[in-house]
């Protein structure tokens, strides 16, 4: 896949997700501390009071606690550049929308390969080359316009 140029192509979307995601990686190890704890407190009381049972079920997920906080930079990594093939593609058909706004000519619409939403490009090619023929029958049509109507003044002035 090609090299994008840009970190973050639509920062907004893109730390929106890598929030959720962080989110979700945080609710999952808050999940398992809390399994580990209750698993220690409820088979191995003993005795133990509930600060106990923390203090031994946090002794003992150390080494996962550490896995998980050296996975979570590769998470957020993945997670960005996941949505390079989304936020990509909507980021060059923004640029072609507003160009054509702006009432220049665009090229047909091409996502880089891997990119999501292919048929998205496809279907904006078929919508603006219609588009592009209906604006040219429009210009003909203005064009006509324009030599009937001075027809009609120069046989007004004729008569």
């Amino acid at each position: 896949m090609s090299q994008r140029r840009r970190f973050l192509i639509d920062p907004v979307v893109q730390l929106a997700l890598i929030r959720r995601m962080l989110m979700h990686w945080s609710i999952a190890v808050l999940a398992l501390m809390g399994i580990g704890i209750l698993v220690q407190f409820i088979y191995q009381s003993e005795g133990r009071s509930l600060a106990q049972a923390i203090a031994w079920s946090f002794k003992m997920q150390v080494p996962l606690l550490c896995v998980m906080f050296m996975l979570m930079p590769i998470y957020v990594w993945d997670v960005i550049k996941l949505s390079h093939r989304f936020t990509g593609p909507m980021l060059r058909l923004r640029g072609v929308l507003n160009e054509i706004a702006d009432g220049g000519n665009a090229p047909n619409v091409r996502f880089r390969p891997g990119d999501f939403w292919q048929e998205t490009a496809v279907d904006f090619n078929r919508f603006y080359g219609k588009h592009k023929e209906v604006s040219e029958e429009l210009e003909t049509l203005r064009i006509r316009c324009a030599e009937l109507e001075q027809q009609l003044e120069t046989s007004k002035a004729t008569v």
